[in-house]
């Protein structure tokens, strides 16, 4: 018999899988509950749309953002955070700092020139811009 956490997790599973049997794998913006979803704010103007995700910590090299169809995927892994110079035992007393796989969907704009974003880090904060096409070049 597994743990409460694995019959939770279970349960969250099988309620994903019926909802994407009845609204489509990207009806909800977060992902399968064995990922973490990392706060973001999106904001919008009228000539792009800017996303920043809570990132401390991730290296570059464990990120990956991309666009399909419609859907800014940004995936990646964080390490636990290692606690330095430890001799002896360690005891935990609380732990709040999400670690492991981590993927957030975020429904876009189709007049986005996803070509033409761009993404940066800085101070545990990844920044990425989409720029809006010009009215010409919209669908």
């Amino acid at each position: 018999m597994g743990t409460l956490e694995d019959s939770f997790r279970e349960l969250a599973r099988t309620m994903d899988a019926m909802i994407d049997g009845v609204m489509g794998p990207d009806y909800f913006c977060s992902s399968a509950r064995d990922t973490w979803d990392p706060p973001l704010n999106v904001y919008e103007m009228d000539d792009k749309l800017v996303v920043c995700v809570e990132l401390a910590g991730i290296q570059p090299g464990d990120l990956d953002i991309q666009v399909d169809r419609n859907v800014l995927h940004i995936r990646g892994h964080r390490n636990k955070p290692a606690v330095p110079d430890v001799s002896g035992e360690l005891s935990v007393h609380l732990m709040e700092i999400n670690s492991g796989k981590f993927h957030r969907k975020i429904p876009v704009s189709s007049d986005l020139d996803v070509d033409a974003c761009s993404a940066s880090y800085k101070n545990g904060y990844v920044w990425i811009v989409m720029p809006r096409r010009s009215a010409e070049e919209r669908p």
